[in-house]
């Protein structure tokens, strides 16, 4: 995953779900990436070794958007940071603690 900042990008490999067509991201919300992301929306997800990329923009998702099917692929794959329950997962949004991105790509 790729963000930018004054115009230097920077990279960084991120786990992902795919849900409803969308690519989601959860990550702590004092990441870097999410401070330029803040500034800057534009992304570019690429596949490592020099693979297919494209560009797009991300979304910071509340925990009200959050639907059933994509809250058990967020605990599936993210349990181990401590999203072990929708209460859980809803706390660590609603605190700040983490954020869920929607990657909406550009056709």
């Amino acid at each position: 995953m790729t963000s930018r900042d004054d115009g230097h990008e920077r990279s960084v490999r991120a786990w992902y779900v795919v849900a409803a067509g969308a690519i989601y991201l959860f990550t702590f919300s004092y990441a870097l990436r999410v401070a330029r992301w803040r500034k800057d929306p534009w992304i570019r997800i690429r596949v490592p070794g020099g693979g297919p990329s494209i560009e797009g923009s991300v979304r910071f998702v509340t925990p009200d958007e959050l639907d059933p099917g994509l809250v058990d692929l967020i605990l599936e794959r993210w349990w181990m940071w401590g999203a072990t329950t929708v209460e859980g997962l809803g706390r660590m949004l609603q605190d700040g603690s983490h954020v869920l991105l929607r990657v909406e790509m550009q056709v």
